[in-house]
């Protein structure tokens, strides 16, 4: 065990002591525990501070990950409560004495009661409000069925093939037909996405870190839209170059009116139909505007009810999941299954990068992260084109593959 470990060991056995069965944490104006040989407030403080450095390359360090090992998406949050034992953030920062409602960037760096260990929270601090940004509403995580973190930019991964088994009638010592289920692999290259922000002198100054943290979000929020696209653009166009792996397109029935909902029962019926229940539809504004004014989901249309219920026990959604979002153009619908549609692949975690341009005043701040999505199913993803007909001549039917193989057997 290092100094570091060491120091961070004895800091985390006071931090734990309970008091009245509640956490000790250290605000002013709390007693310490009255624990015989523990570090006093001040002591704590000081360690803390000597080890900061190391703490936070410590945390970088996990996140980057070696190409052998996985990066950590961690917080400093996370770390903190594992280092030292701090139950959250804010008694982190009481028991330092820092008040981000109160203090800016440039006291970390030039005010007396921070010497300069304290300048190495701030990256720390814009990384916590860029990670709230992303962590916002978004597309991609609610349609990506897992997350993953790779070692390499490019990653091999396995791709079994649907498999052609034959089935026949069997007369006395005919051999048994069989078939091969195919193992195959894909490459998958994942690219390393970011933005920045540039923040003047006056205020890094003048501006508490908790306000300057409100616009550092947007910072987050651009960057999930960024990752909203590349997984629109992953479910469109597949994860290989020669377009092997696109989605599937279909027609309507009549384009002069529109979608209507016999074209969502075609859509639902067939992939329920091959176990690819979609669990969410995603279009643009006028597409939504079709969907949502359809009497279908406005209530009973006026028609006579007849008494003999219909029990359809080939599934379609009783409830779909509905984005609306610009990325679509406004004659298309998506249909997904998130359970086998999507996986995100990250090398290494969110990182933070901090710059001085001294002779414009101005402090840069850089977030990036590798990142990219691969697709799993090709089936689990399907696309309804509103201007093309379902009998057209440029075959805007299901394709071949989209299909369980029933139809091989049909029996007339």
């Amino acid at each position: 065990m290092d100094t570091f470990d060491k120091r961070a060991a004895a800091v985390k056995s006071i931090i734990s002591a309970k008091l009245d069965g509640k956490e000790a944490g250290f605000a002013p104006g709390k007693k310490m525990p009255a624990v015989e040989g523990q570090l006093s407030r001040s002591a704590i403080r000081a360690n803390i501070l000597l080890d900061m450095k190391a703490a936070v390359k410590q945390v970088d360090a996990l996140r980057l990950g070696t190409t052998t090992e996985r990066g950590l998406d961690i917080s400093f949050e996370q770390f903190i409560k594992e280092k030292w034992g701090f139950g959250s953030l804010d008694s982190f920062y009481d028991t330092l004495g820092v008040d981000l409602s109160y203090q800016s960037v440039a006291s970390f760096n030039a005010m007396p009661e921070f010497n300069e260990d304290f300048k190495w929270l701030v990256p720390e601090i814009i990384r916590a409000a860029v990670r709230l940004g992303i962590d916002r509403p978004t597309i991609y995580n609610k349609l990506v069925s897992a997350e993953e973190t790779v070692t390499q930019p490019t990653v091999v991964l396995p791709l079994i093939k649907r498999a052609n088994v034959p089935v026949a009638d069997l007369g006395e010592a005919e051999s048994i037909p069989t078939g091969i289920i195919d193992f195959d692999e894909k490459r998958v290259t994942v690219k390393r996405v970011g933005t920045g922000i540039k923040v003047t002198d006056q205020v890094n100054q003048y501006t508490p870190l908790n306000i300057v943290a409100l616009y550092l979000q947007e910072v987050g929020v651009r960057l999930a839209l960024k990752f909203d696209i590349l997984a629109l653009q992953a479910l469109i166009n597949g994860d290989q170059e020669d377009g092997s792996d696109a989605i599937a397109t279909i027609g309507v029935q009549t384009p002069a009116s529109g979608l209507q909902y016999r074209d969502l029962l075609r859509a639902w019926l067939r992939m329920g139909r091959i176990g690819r229940m979609p669990s969410y539809m995603l279009s643009g504004e006028e597409m939504a505007l079709d969907i949502l004014t359809l009497p279908e989901f406005k209530g009973f249309a006026g028609m006579t009810r007849v008494s003999t219920q219909l029990a359809l026990d080939t599934p379609i959604p009783n409830v779909q999941n509905y984005m609306v979002t610009g990325l679509l153009r406004d004659e298309l619908l998506m249909l997904v299954d998130t359970r086998n549609a999507l996986v995100k692949l990250n090398v290494g975690a969110l990182r933070v990068e901090a710059d001085r341009i001294v002779e414009k005043g101005i402090n840069a701040t850089y977030v990036t992260q590798t990142t990219g999505f691969t697709t799993m199913f090709r089936e689990a993803r399907l696309l309804i084109d509103k201007t093309k007909a379902w009998n057209a001549p440029d075959n805007m039917r299901f394709p071949s593959w989209f299909d369980n193989g029933e139809t091989e057997f049909q029996v007339i």
